[in-house]
């Protein structure tokens, strides 16, 4: 039954995100802040959920590509964007989440998390997608973009970890870490 009365509840945040969509009379945007106190609420409902709840997370992308729609050049777009496209590859569409992250370096180059949406966009390619010369590709656009940034190393190590199957990346780590072979171990029945 609760199920039945998430569509609902989704379909009404989408009714009154398109109600507080202008400005007031004054012409403040306190619209917005409405708009995005429901967001937060549906992420808080969400969230608060033992695990996947497929119907509510659809429901969330729902509203936050409505939102980008209705504001596009707001920030908070840029932000809605991206966690949209976490929800997209979680739901197992990560040609969608390529999809707003490509969104996002287009619409809002200038964001502060851009740098971020470059290397989740090569992660995406590389672990979603699973084409490695297109997520090589994306992880040295993070590096000659960014050389400073933080990802650009994890793009270097992830550029390494190309060359491995997932067979050999596990080897590599227990061989790294034996210590966590031996927890494993010591943990199994």
């Amino acid at each position: 039954m609760r199920k039945y009365l998430m569509i609902p509840a989704a379909l009404l945040s989408l009714a009154l995100l398109y109600a507080c969509g202008g400005t007031d009379e004054d012409g403040s945007e306190g619209g917005d802040a409405i708009a995005a106190e429901r967001v937060r609420a549906m992420e808080d409902s969400l969230y608060a959920k033992p695990g996947m709840d497929r119907k509510g997370a659809q429901a969330l992308l729902d509203v936050y590509l409505l939102y980008a729609k209705v504001h596009p050049r707001d920030s908070l777009s840029a932000e809605y964007l991206f966690r949209g496209a976490n929800i997209k590859s979680t739901l197992g569409d990560p040609q969608g989440g390529i999809a707003l992250y490509d969104r996002i370096i287009r619409d809002f180059s200038k964001w502060r998390k851009i740098p971020d949406t470059y290397y989740l966009k090569a992660f995406t390619i590389d672990n979603g997608l699973r084409q490695k010369g297109e997520a090589e590709t994306a992880y040295r656009t993070v590096i000659a973009k960014f050389p400073d940034h933080p990802f650009a190393k994890d793009a270097e190590q992830m550029i390494e970890n190309l060359k491995y199957s997932d067979e050999e990346l596990m080897k590599r780590f227990e061989e790294m870490n034996p210590d966590s072979t031996d927890a494993h171990a010591s943990s199994a029945p």
